[in-house]
């Protein structure tokens, strides 16, 4: 089951219990570094404002994974978070996978900002 076993550019609900969020709601995370017991995550906002290629990845509108705005990806958001959350709905909620040229340029973003 995908929702228990996050891979890379996968795309969950992370409730404020496990992440906090000023908006007291499920932030949408991707899913950029999935480890054996811990899995890092980037927060996404809907706010493009203060968009900085440097730490930043735009992301558009894809409904197959709930990201029903546009948006970015940022690194100010990266959480680590141990993996167990993600057997539990109630922490992590699976929303779907990011498409193959969403996800290349994801993979590009974070090769980038951690110099490969």
């Amino acid at each position: 089951m995908p929702e228990q076993n996050p891979e890379f550019a996968d795309i969950y609900g992370v409730f404020p219990h496990v992440v906090p969020d000023a908006h007291n709601a499920p932030r949408r995370n991707v899913v950029v570094q999935p480890r054996a017991d811990i899995v890092t995550l980037l927060g996404r906002t809907s706010n493009r404002a203060g968009f900085d290629e440097d730490t930043c990845l735009l992301s558009e509108i894809d409904d197959s994974c709930r990201l029903d705005k546009e948006g970015m990806f940022e690194l100010r958001f990266k959480h680590s978070i141990f993996r167990a959350h993600f057997s539990n709905a109630n922490d992590c909620e699976f929303y779907g996978a990011l498409g193959s040229g969403e996800a290349r340029s994801l993979q590009e973003f974070w090769d980038r900002v951690n110099g490969f």
